[in-house]
């Protein structure tokens, strides 16, 4: 067990972590500070450490090779995936060994194989009709996808066959900016056919539910951490587990306030998991967390750091912000107190 009545650091609360990746562990080639050696410390410590990303175009050993690489304890084992969430629902319902058309690239067709099914490309379909014919198909990012992938992928789904997408993230984030996600091509789909698919990468449930079974650990004690709020922390919502938002990504305390998610934490980084979790209080009309003080008052966010850290003084100010969010106060208000005051400590 993880947790030990002397110790008050947040993570003794928990047995098992889901962890993203892009924005918590790394940042596109680079780790990001810290994070390696904390993910040892958890592993120390007794704390298991599953890897889950909306990312199915990458195989799982090559995942676990760049996180190795940076210092990150990992092996194929310790990585889940949106592919494999997509192939393990549709080896539920279909025969072992069944045909299903990979429209993605190689992590969508190594998924459905570790699930004991074939995967089949989309030239190599064979006999639409025969016995051999494809069974289901599994939609997954494919950077070298053509515009005859997707017909044959439209045609085959015009008959009815069950449609998995890995994920629906309308964007992928690339050094340059952001190009189209799996999201995107999956509406190309929707729009000539008419139907959804059924999609099990974050934030939907299924690819935390996968997480859970590899870590085998009961989900009131499973903490998921991710730095996306409508992805990660929507997602740990909807699988009922405990989030930890953390700062080191791309969502800013200005992002949530265009948004109905709530974290169960507020991190820095993945340091902040062996220290003593400051929980902002409310007194008097202002919210407190740590020696921080912060309340919204004639429009603006009133935030008074004392000798708190930064992220116990945004703590504090993402409360009292949350709490005029709950009031109704209009976002667009929140997100420009939150971009002019919070963003700055970060």
């Amino acid at each position: 067990m993880a947790e030990d009545v002397k110790d008050a650091a947040l993570i003794a609360a928990y047995d098992g972590v889901v962890c993203d990746l892009d924005g918590v562990v790394y940042r596109g080639d680079d780790p990001v500070p810290d994070a390696p050696k904390a993910l040892r410390d958890l592993r120390t410590r007794g704390v298991q450490v599953i890897y889950a990303t909306n990312n199915a175009s990458r195989v799982v050993a090559e995942v676990a090779e760049h996180l190795a690489g940076l210092g990150a304890p990992a092996t194929p084992d310790d990585v889940v995936t949106s592919a494999e969430a997509g192939a393990a629902q549709l080896a539920r319902s279909l025969p072992a060994g069944a045909r299903v058309l990979a429209l993605g690239g190689e992590g969508v067709a190594e998924a459905l194989t570790r699930a004991g099914l074939e995967p089949v490309r989309p030239r190599d379909r064979g006999d639409d009709a025969g016995p051999n014919r494809v069974a289901a198909v599994l939609q997954g990012l494919g950077r070298d996808l053509t515009v005859w992938d997707f017909e044959t992928a439209a045609r085959l789904l015009g008959t009815g066959l069950p449609w998995v997408a890995t994920n629906d993230d309308a964007t992928l984030p690339l050094p340059w900016g952001q190009a189209p996600g799996n999201g995107a091509y999956v509406d190309l789909l929707v729009t000539a056919l008419g139907r959804r698919p059924d999609v099990v990468g974050k934030p939907h449930p299924p690819l935390y539910r996968l997480a859970l079974d590899h870590l085998g650990t009961d989900a009131s004690r499973t903490l998921a951490i991710g730095d996306r709020l409508a992805t990660d922390i929507d997602g740990a919502a909807a699988a009922g587990l405990d989030s930890a938002w953390v700062l080191t990504g791309v969502d800013l305390p200005s992002d949530l306030m265009q948004t109905q998610a709530t974290p169960t934490y507020v991190i820095g980084s993945l340091t902040d998991l062996f220290r003593p979790y400051a929980a902002p209080v409310e007194k008097h009309g202002s919210w407190h967390c740590g020696s921080a003080r912060a309340r919204f008052a004639d429009g603006e966010l009133r935030l008074d750091a004392g000798g708190a850290s930064p992220v116990e003084a945004v703590r504090a100010g993402v409360a009292a912000l949350l709490g005029e969010r709950e009031a109704g106060r209009s976002p667009d208000e929140l997100s420009h107190a939150a971009e002019v005051v919070l963003n700055r400590l970060l």
